[in-house]
């Protein structure tokens, strides 16, 4: 689809549902692969941990794609000198391992500005939570207010990760601004209200996973619920399921 041609309340849920498809395709087969290596005896850790629940940029990184955000810490930023040394010397080392891990999806001016614009947030929010009056605390935001400029700021970013080209993403910039004439509403379709459910239903279940609601269910399920549950989740699924196999979105990079 061309970006010029939508409206602010097309481009701002075509982001969003991107930020969702891509976690759920990158943490899908990553859990799936979590999954076998368990049923073959082996454990492996977890590669995502709610990351769009996130509190503060720094905490996205801590549970978003968690191999490749500690191979940066571990083999980049610490190399590099971390967090020892002046806050100018911490910058730019955060910086530096930020654009390198937009380099490491491609070569190309969107990743590096993707990875930039996450080295800038990472020096945000590492500035503002040292700028408690108290110097041994540091400042936090309140839960909710935190995570919903944290899902807005991630969602901002993946316009440059997602776009073709900078024109795309600047197109896609421009189409959320208000007072943009409206263009085509050609994601606002018959199926968007059933996505828009199905999106809020995969929220509060993967919320009430997250806080460990689940796990009992699932330990003993009383067989009605548990049928229902299935039923309901099979409904949900079923009308999305593609006709054709599709590649994982994740595995180009």
């Amino acid at each position: 689809a061309d970006p010029a041609a939508f409206d602010a309340l097309s481009a701002w849920l075509a982001t969003l549902l991107y930020a969702v498809q891509i976690y759920c395709d990158f943490s899908g087969y990553s859990d799936m692969a979590v999954a076998c290596a368990a049923m073959l005896g082996y454990e492996l850790c977890i590669n995502f941990d709610a990351p769009y629940f996130s509190a503060s940029v720094t905490e996205f990184w801590r549970r978003w794609h968690i191999s490749l955000s500690t191979w940066l810490r571990d083999y980049l930023y610490i190399p590099l000198g971390g967090n020892r040394g002046s806050t100018l010397f911490t910058w730019r080392n955060l910086a530096i391992t930020m654009l390198l891990g937009g380099l490491w999806h491609g070569a190309g001016w969107n990743f590096v500005i993707w990875g930039g614009l996450h080295g800038l947030g990472l020096i945000a929010h590492r500035v503002w939570s040292a700028s408690a009056p108290d110097r041994t605390q540091r400042r936090r935001l309140p839960p909710l207010l935190g995570t919903a400029l944290t899902l807005w700021f991630v969602c901002l970013c993946w316009i440059f990760f997602r776009a073709e080209s900078l024109p795309d993403a600047s197109a896609a910039l421009r189409a959320y601004t208000l007072f943009q004439s409206p263009g085509s509403r050609e994601l606002l379709g018959a199926d968007t209200p059933l996505a828009l459910v199905a999106l809020a239903v995969l929220t509060a279940l993967h919320f009430a996973s997250h806080r460990g609601l689940l796990r009992p269910i699932w330990r003993r399920p009383p067989t009605p619920a548990f049928v229902l549950g299935l039923a309901a989740a099979a409904t949900l699924v079923l009308p999305f399921v593609p006709l054709s196999s599709q590649p994982f979105i994740y595995f180009q990079f």
